[in-house]
């Protein structure tokens, strides 16, 4: 488990660097930078990589933009928000956010317009869908209960999952508050959730699950997972 003066558990150096050169899926970098905003050694880091990315920016030759550059760019923005208004019964802090979620996915539903509703997803967990891309990235909340096991199951390309409270435990490996969970279709594995509270994660991936159960995968489309 990490320590309060640890790095958390991230994506590598080439994910970080992708993230300065901004190349990564609006959705992916939106959870990088809540990872940063969870904690300020990763904040450092990803700040001092922008800087190497701002020095090979200034020696690179200059090249005129587009008249609608900035136009095209806040349309592929705002093309990532939520669609949907949600109800909303979160306990909330004095800035008015529930205090588990990060400032830059506050922001993020703030200029959707929309507002959260838990909604089961059976097998003691609840999903929060926030918005889907036109790479087929899906980003939604997702609350588990204490001492949860996830069955065995691999993902549908790649999985982002940024742990925002609680806990969960993926073969030996501990994921707490802070920790960015990187999968891909090549991973088969379970779950249990921490005992000591439940679990709420942002996630970005690119399909739904792939359970080894036969019984699971009849009822995926119930269960929406």
């Amino acid at each position: 488990m990490n320590s309060a003066n640890s790095l958390p558990v991230t994506v590598d150096d080439d994910w970080l660097a992708m993230q300065s050169a901004g190349s990564l899926s609006p959705f992916k970098q939106l959870l990088l930078t809540c990872q940063a905003d969870i904690n300020p050694r990763l904040r450092d880091a990803i700040t001092s990589n922008d800087h190497v990315a701002g020095a090979m920016l200034e020696s690179a030759k200059p090249a005129a933009l587009s008249d609608d550059f900035l136009t095209r760019l806040n349309t592929r923005l705002d093309a990532d928000l939520p669609v949907q208004s949600e109800a909303n019964g979160e306990t909330r802090d004095e800035d008015g956010r529930p205090e588990w979620m990060p400032a830059p996915l506050a922001d993020y539903i703030r200029r959707s317009g929309s507002r959260l509703k838990w909604r089961s997803a059976g097998l003691g967990v609840q999903r929060a869908r926030l918005g889907r891309n036109r790479r087929g990235e899906r980003l939604y909340l997702l609350r588990a209960k204490p001492g949860l096991p996830v069955p065995r199951h691999s993902h549908s390309g790649q999985e982002w999952t940024l742990v925002l409270a609680g806990g969960y435990k993926s073969g030996s490996q501990q994921f707490v508050a802070g920790d960015l969970h990187q999968e891909d279709e090549g991973c088969m594995h379970d779950l249990r959730i921490d005992d000591d509270g439940p679990c709420i994660s942002l996630i970005v991936d690119e399909g739904k699950l792939k359970f080894a159960n036969p019984l699971l995968k009849l009822f995926q489309p119930v269960l929406g997972i």
